[in-house]
């Protein structure tokens, strides 16, 4: 869809949320008539690396508004219902969305608004099982929203959850296509992993278990028919006084072998991770290490990736790298600053110097500083993200910085 054709739905939302403010500002409620909710994003972004010299000149930038609306009828008959969801992004300035410099993930690849309808879907429920069809969000471990731009990925799917047994949620879908955060075409599976000539979807199996209350526990598995089979885990332990100290441990590991004709070539690889949490008068204290196998790094096409070492810009999860993670947070309303929040990480990354995967070693630094809005206000946050990246320029590394500034609007107008 035209940029002209995305303004004037941008126009149209933002006329809805300023034309009933109270609504907006208030906690959702349930109508008859089903509900209408919303988000408003005004986002800007750029990263800067250093290209053959030593100034940061590669450059992606954007400045955007953008945000979906979203209208899903009343349950009918206690069975049924009905969700549609229109999604849309625009440029604000030319100086600052150069087409040149897109790649931001908030605007198309070369800095131009779009408008779509990113969902809409057909859902029944029986007892606590319920099924959707056709275009949703989906929130799993490697197939998700990605939602850390200005709109989220949504798919084309088919499949129900099931939380009819106890303290276990049962997932099962076909996914068909997804439609990137950047774009407003949905495309298959496979073509978005990377296979330009074939057309896959992936099955997808899911359980999300609490043997105890304290003991989540997450099984999935991704079947991508002629690529590859994906397998990932999670236990996290949580012990302690909630009001004193509080500790966790959390495991993560991921086994992934190539499939069927083997189209993007044939590989067995995984990564395993361990963390600990304390948190204690405010302050949360993250201390973490992953290893991934030797042969070949984990794909991760259809998502944000799963792992705790998962940084504004690094994934660390190439082939024989290993991490560590340092991270430290607090949260401000301890001392009366309500609203406010800090996160700081580090991750280092090390990888073979020599070998068929030998690539450069590479540290990234974040800072994240969140405010979140209270009063007539309320349902809109500020975000503010800084990160540096530090790589090893011997091996063809190249450092980089990287900034966003996010104000967001959650609302309901109905």
């Amino acid at each position: 869809m035209s940029v002209k054709c995305s303004h004037l739905v941008l126009a149209c939302l933002l006329s809805l949320v300023l034309a009933q403010p109270a609504l907006a500002a208030e906690e959702k409620t349930v109508s008859p008539y089903g509900t209408v909710t919303g988000q408003a994003r005004l986002y800007y972004f750029t990263q800067r690396n250093k290209g053959t010299g030593q100034e940061f000149d590669v450059i992606k930038e954007s400045l955007a508004l953008g945000g979906w609306l979203k209208y899903e009828t009343p349950w009918l008959e206690d069975h049924l219902g009905l969700g549609v969801a229109l999604y849309g992004t625009a440029p604000l300035t030319g100086e600052l969305n150069q087409p040149d410099q897109g790649g931001t993930g908030l605007l198309t690849s070369d800095n131009e608004g779009f408008a779509v309808v990113g969902e809409a879907y057909v859902k029944a429920r029986y007892e606590k099982t319920e099924a959707r069809i056709w275009r949703q969000r989906i929130e799993t471990p490697f197939i998700n929203s990605n939602d850390s731009r200005m709109l989220p990925q949504s798919f084309e799917a088919y499949g129900l959850k099931s939380g009819d047994i106890d303290n276990l949620e049962l997932s099962v879908f076909w996914v068909d296509k997804e439609k990137k955060r950047d774009s407003d075409t949905f495309k298959s599976m496979s073509n978005v992993a990377g296979l330009t000539d074939v057309n896959r979807g992936v099955f997808m199996t899911g359980a999300d278990w609490k043997p105890l209350a304290n003991l989540p526990t997450r099984f999935w598995n991704y079947y991508a028919p002629d690529l590859d089979n994906t397998f990932f885990t999670q236990f996290k332990y949580t012990f302690g006084d909630p009001e004193g100290v509080e500790y966790a441990v959390l495991v993560q590991g991921v086994s992934q072998n190539s499939v069927g004709e083997q189209l993007a070539g044939s590989y067995n690889t995984g990564e395993l991770g361990l963390m600990g949490t304390v948190k204690y008068s405010g302050f949360t204290f993250d201390l973490g290490a992953s290893i991934v196998d030797d042969s070949v790094g984990i794909r991760n096409s259809w998502g944000v990736y799963p792992f705790f070492n998962n940084l504004m810009n690094y994934s660390f999860n190439r082939a024989g790298e290993k991490s560590l993670l340092l991270g430290v947070a607090y949260d401000f309303s301890r001392i009366g600053w309500d609203g406010y929040r800090a996160d700081i990480k580090a991750g280092f990354g090390d990888t073979p110097d020599t070998g068929f995967n030998a690539t450069y070693d590479r540290s990234e630094y974040d800072l994240d500083i969140y405010y979140d809005f209270d009063g007539d206000l309320k349902g809109m946050s500020l975000l503010s993200r800084f990160s540096y990246q530090d790589a090893d320029e011997s091996m063809g590394g190249r450092d980089g910085y990287q900034v966003r500034l996010r104000l967001q609007y959650n609302f309901q107008l109905l």
